[in-house]
């Protein structure tokens, strides 16, 4: 038996409650915040609730790293895990920090249940595994399941990342990233704030060879704009802020249900 617990990205920072209610502060959105966003715990997942807590709190939960989920930098992507079990050897408590993927579960699973990953299935044939193994790391034989020369790689919303040792090449849409290739050294720097692209050009050349070899081996096709391109035109309606009493929503003029209306204010 062994036991997996990780979570599958970094803090989530959409503001959901702002893309319906319109601008912060604005009466429509004040009226909508007193009067029909269901905020209490108990009320969570029902009609009206827009639980989140925004950008500025994901990121807090992400400190020290940069940015949260949807982006490529460590906030997005770094994540803690823990296992536990019969397999894992090391001291009770003991903290890794070796690099590792969810991509590895397979091999991990198959290596403790002693199964072959088949090269075949209904007369075609089965993708390589793409993770590692973290059997000798969870034996107390290795700190990381990868060597220096292994590499990892990852694309979302046409922003992408390679990461090979303590380096790492990140290319982001802005705001959020510069549209071109940026070089850290995650030993050194994991908040990711100094740019060493200009000062190491043969690495960041070195690296974009694994990703050229990591698209071409995942078919990897990258969107020609950024996430936030057609955001307007995509997303719900926002109320417009001049829109006065009630609120308009979907150019319709809208009174919240009795039972979703909060108490006269004393």
């Amino acid at each position: 038996t062994i036991f997996i617990v990780f979570g599958d990205n970094g803090a989530e920072g959409t503001d959901l409650f702002g893309m319906i209610a319109g601008a912060r502060g604005s009466r429509d959105n004040l009226f909508a915040a007193i009067n029909w966003a269901q905020t209490h715990p108990n009320a969570w997942g029902d009609p009206g609730t827009w639980i989140g807590y925004g950008p500025m709190w994901a990121q807090v939960s992400m400190t020290p790293f940069s940015q949260y989920k949807g982006w490529m930098a460590e906030g997005g992507i770094r994540n803690a895990l823990i296992v536990s079990g019969p397999v894992v050897k090391r001291p009770k408590g003991s903290i890794n920090h070796g690099v590792m993927h969810v991509a590895d579960i397979m091999p991990t699973l198959l290596e403790v249940a002693g199964a072959a990953y088949p090269k075949t299935n209904e007369g075609r044939e089965v993708p390589a595994l793409m993770g590692k193994s973290w059997g000798p790391m969870l034996a107390g034989k290795a700190e990381s399941p990868r060597t220096a020369q292994d590499y990892l790689a990852w694309e979302v919303f046409g922003n992408r990342a390679v990461r090979q040792g303590d380096w790492k090449l990140r290319w982001q849409f802005k705001p959020y990233g510069k549209g071109d290739w940026e070089l850290f050294n995650l030993a050194k720097d994991p908040a990711e704030r100094e740019d060493l692209a200009a000062q190491n050009p043969d690495k960041v050349k070195a690296m974009l060879t694994l990703w050229e070899s990591y698209v071409k081996a995942n078919n990897v096709i990258l969107p020609n704009r950024g996430p936030y391109d057609t955001l307007d035109k995509d997303m719900p309606q926002r109320v417009p802020v001049e829109a006065g009493f009630p609120p308009l929503i979907y150019k319709k003029q809208f009174i919240p249900p009795t039972d979703m209306m909060a108490d006269p204010k004393p």
